[in-house]
């Protein structure tokens, strides 16, 4: 994104925002920074809402001065902007809200770039609840556990006074503090508000499970010092340049098979939907297959989930990463879907960033370790001869926005190029994964990873169907070596 926010903007954007807004970006901006002092200018504020103020110009200055060098509160500021749809402002600002929705995912709680995870959770609990049921919160906290609890017709207020009493922790992966949302949770649980409780349950336990996945490396880590210090370099350095993929411990694939769509009621994620409904997805049945009995017999234990919703999507990959074991040598996600531009569609018709997959595939316990994620999905709506599909060929997508950033020991294989249409055969499957499960079947005994893919472009580029129409596979990679799958030892009955 070529704009950026100057210092100068702040006083603009602020004029630009509701009262109720500057509560809630002041709380995405500041609750972890310094809650006591933010409450403090907040109540001085309250009794003149209408009056102008230069709260943001103050916080960028203390950002900077406490930052390293002091750059990165522009997409800080950005990102809660989003969380809190100030749209009409970023508008006016020249942003695109839609690129900045699509980068930040705003409506996904477990998911923050810049922003305080635990503070953007809190945010979205405060929007599902109505000033009744935040008032019974309140008064439930007073009565049950904390007594000297501030009233306020702000929510945030309330939580910004939690924290500064301790009684809400939002934890600090930098300093390894877990997050602790107790108090919440108790309170919810006591109201027999089950659906508020899960989500303080789920804020909580997101936080605090990639701060314990943390804690096990470095305890693993120190553990073994010795042996990680005597370790030899390989007698062949020829063995430097090699992944090589071990039937016996290939690893895990993830394979999320998408066929059936409909469009999620939540009034909250109506934006996020597509135009149109999303077809079913015929012939997607054969590429998951293909894809299922080639990775078997290269030694993968499989995972097949199947029409899924979006925020399923990143849970699934959550839950592969944590089943990779140490021996393992890789992980691979397939994604059979819908899509736009950088994102796929889960089965309520929501998409999903790649580059969100992509991080939570970039875990630390996988470093070292490539990672290797497809994706049969439209990128976009064009065709290259500017037809309509013809009657047994169909498109897996609408479109528009970016995509994957990758890291290393990564390889990321789009069916198409960002922009255009992906071409799947209703009864034959998708050009592109049978084409790939042809490739890697045929070359992997003698030909590393990369040199499979560029044949699989290579077919599939000069494919054409019934109108002419053509489509063009697109790799994105950090591999830092030759990626080789280990060919099945046979004995002399034929049996593996």
């Amino acid at each position: 994104m070529s704009i950026s926010i100057q210092l100068e903007d702040l006083e603009f954007i602020e004029s630009e925002l509701h009262f109720d807004d500057k509560i809630s970006l002041l709380f995405l901006l500041y609750g972890h920074r310094n809650p006591k002092y933010l409450l403090q200018i907040l109540t001085v504020a309250i009794r003149a809402p209408d009056a102008a103020t230069q709260f943001l110009p103050e916080w960028a200055t203390r950002a900077t001065k406490s930052e390293p060098n002091g750059t990165r509160w522009p997409s800080e500021l950005l990102e809660a902007l989003a969380i809190v749809q100030a749209n009409l402002c970023l508008l006016k600002c020249g942003f695109d809200d839609e690129e900045l929705r699509g980068q930040f995912l705003p409506h996904v709680p477990e998911l923050a770039v810049h922003v305080h995870p635990v503070l953007k959770g809190l945010f979205l609990l405060c929007e599902k609840m109505d000033r009744a049921t935040s008032a019974r919160l309140v008064d439930y906290l007073q009565q049950n556990h904390a007594p000297t609890v501030m009233k306020s017709e702000f929510l945030e207020m309330v939580l910004l006074d939690l924290i500064e009493q301790d009684l809400v922790k939002l934890g600090s992966k930098e300093d390894s503090q877990m997050c602790d949302l107790q108090v919440l949770i108790a309170a919810f649980k006591g109201l027999e508000l089950e659906r508020l409780k899960d989500f303080c349950k789920s804020i909580e336990n997101s936080f605090n499970k990639d701060l314990q996945s943390t804690e096990n490396q470095s305890d693993n880590a120190k553990s073994t010092p010795v042996a990680e210090a005597k370790s030899p370099v390989a007698e062949n350095s020829d063995q430097l340049e090699k992944y090589v993929i071990t039937w016996k411990n290939a690893g895990l694939i993830l394979i999320v098979n998408q066929f059936q769509f409909f469009r999620d009621s939540d009034p909250d994620l109506a934006e996020l939907l597509p135009p149109q409904q999303l077809k079913n997805r015929r012939g997607t049945e054969v590429d998951k297959m293909a894809i299922l009995n080639l990775f078997t017999s290269l030694g993968y234990e499989p995972v097949v989930v199947e029409n899924i919703p979006h925020l399923e999507i990143l849970n699934q990959v959550e839950q592969a990463v944590e089943r990779v074991q140490q021996c393992h040598c890789s992980l691979v996600v397939c994604l059979l879907s819908h899509g736009q531009e950088g994102k796929v569609y889960g089965s309520n018709s929501i998409p999903v960033s790649v580059k969100t997959i992509e991080r939570k595939m970039a875990a630390r316990k996988l470093t070292g370790k490539p990672k290797l994620l497809f994706v049969q999905a439209c990128q976009g709506s064009g065709l290259q001869t500017a037809v309509d599909v013809p009657p047994r060929l169909e498109h897996d997508g609408p479109s528009s926005e970016t995509t994957a950033s990758v890291y290393v020991d990564f390889l990321v294989a789009w069916s198409t190029v960002p922009g255009f249409a992906s071409i799947r055969h209703i009864e034959k499957g998708s050009w592109f994964i049978q084409e790939l499960c042809a490739k890697i079947r045929q070359l992997y005994e003698r030909d590393h990873l990369m040199d499979i893919l560029t044949a699989v472009i290579n077919d599939v580029s000069a494919k054409r169907g019934y109108e002419n129409e053509c489509m063009v596979p697109i790799i994105y990679t950090t591999l830092r070596k030759k990626l080789y799958f280990e060919a099945l030892k046979t004995n002399k009955d034929g049996t593996t």
